[in-house]
């Protein structure tokens, strides 16, 4: 489907920031998108990832002409960079996810861009790890190179969350000759357990970038630092388990970093996995203690995407979840109080089941856009964001 005809379908007034909704495609069973200028035009294009479909495509901005990337089966996540250093994304694709079976699959491989549209992208194997989840590239040493975080949502021999092993957090360094040689494996922890959410970036300003991780042991931070190896800290707990059955959710299922203003952090979370909470967490009191938990939303169905950006242009950051339960649903939490202890919750979408979401200026006109994709309900969508007035 062409969707550069398509008519606006709705639009949203949520005080301050103004959404419209606009369809790329209708996309079957969909899971990860991300954004990437694949045309060199400098305009973000859209690439959409289907597991049960089996299908990667991308969507060509302006009027979101598809493209096949490729049809490898059970996809589950893509995360697009320039791994040749040719001045072009590529992108780490993750498929073979077998969520009751440790024991097969867990491809990670990258593709390469062809030089000539319409043709197809070779794709060279970067490792194998059963029940890969989760991919984000980051320069976690300093070097100027980005290496490839890999986060499988449970351990290999494991049979889904009743028999969890050990998750393998590893990262994958960019050989010299990444289509010929053998990617080396930089292991950073093989302790957590139903590893569902991560986040790779800058935390603390010291060139190198951080983890976070969203797990049944709740948020865990980190960090390298060359003479001591990666050093590990414990952020928060998450939810507690409800039942004492073996496998019920616990802990965290998404976690973003943001900010209320400068030397304001906060962390935001879905809990516990694939929960029904958004939670935002204050740095705590103590320096060495856990960080503060504050629900915002107990009402979520199935909470699935989670995004923290400023959508509004005022120096503090909006949260943003998706969830695909009951129908599914977008709702963005806005701060009004600079302690971060309020937040005024603003439905964006109440008919798209959010398997994930992406924040990215799309129309070029300087303010922070939407980007979701639906399984259940089949939808791939951007929310244009049509007014960013500074909060009064």
């Amino acid at each position: 489907m062409n969707a550069s005809a398509q008519l606006l379908i709705c639009a949203m007034t949520l005080g301050p920031i103004w959404f419209e909704r606009h369809e790329i495609d209708q996309f079957a069973a969909g899971y990860q998108v991300a954004v990437a200028d694949l045309t060199g035009n400098g305009r973000p294009d859209v690439i959409a990832l289907s597991t049960e479909a089996n299908r990667v495509d991308w969507y060509e901005n302006p009027g979101w002409r598809r493209h096949e990337l490729a049809r490898t089966a059970r996809n589950i996540d893509l995360a697009p960079h320039d791994v040749d250093g040719d001045g072009r994304p590529e992108l780490a694709l993750a498929s073979g996810f077998h969520f009751a079976d440790g024991t097969r699959g867990g491809e990670i491989q990258w593709l390469d861009q062809p030089d000539e549209r319409g043709a197809s992208w070779r794709v060279y194997p970067i490792g194998r790890d059963p029940v890969p989840h989760r991919l984000r590239w980051g320069d976690l040493d300093g070097d100027g190179r980005a290496e490839l975080v890999h986060a499988p949502i449970f351990g290999p021999g494991s049979r889904g969350p009743s028999r969890m092993t050990p998750c393998h957090l590893w990262a994958f360094r960019v050989p010299d000759d990444p289509g010929g040689q053998q990617w080396p494996v930089w292991k950073i922890d093989e302790t957590l357990s139903v590893l569902h959410g991560i986040w790779v970036g800058p935390l603390d300003h010291d060139g190198r970038d951080e983890v976070l991780t969203a797990s049944f042991e709740g948020i865990w931070r980190f960090d390298f630092e060359p003479d001591r190896g990666w050093r590990k800290q414990q952020l928060a707990t998450g939810a507690p388990a409800t039942s004492d059955r073996p496998g019920a959710a616990r802990g965290s299922s998404e976690v973003a970093p943001g900010q209320l203003g400068p030397g304001r952090p906060i962390v935001a979370a879905i809990e516990p996995w694939h929960g029904h909470e958004v939670v935002v967490y204050s740095p705590p009191v103590e320096a060495d203690g856990l960080w503060r938990r504050h629900v915002l939303d107990g009402s979520l169905r199935e909470g699935h995407a989670l995004v923290v950006a400023d959508f509004d242009g005022d120096g503090q950051d909006e949260i943003v979840a998706g969830w695909r339960g009951a129908g599914g649903g977008l709702a963005l939490y806005d701060p009004v109080d600079p302690a971060g202890m309020r937040f005024v919750k603003q439905q964006i979408d109440g008919g798209i089941a959010v398997e994930a979401a992406v924040a990215c200026d799309i129309d070029g006109d300087g303010h922070l856009d939407l980007v979701a994709i639906a399984g259940r309900t089949n939808n791939l969508v951007w929310y244009r964001n049509r007014r960013a007035a500074r909060k009064q």
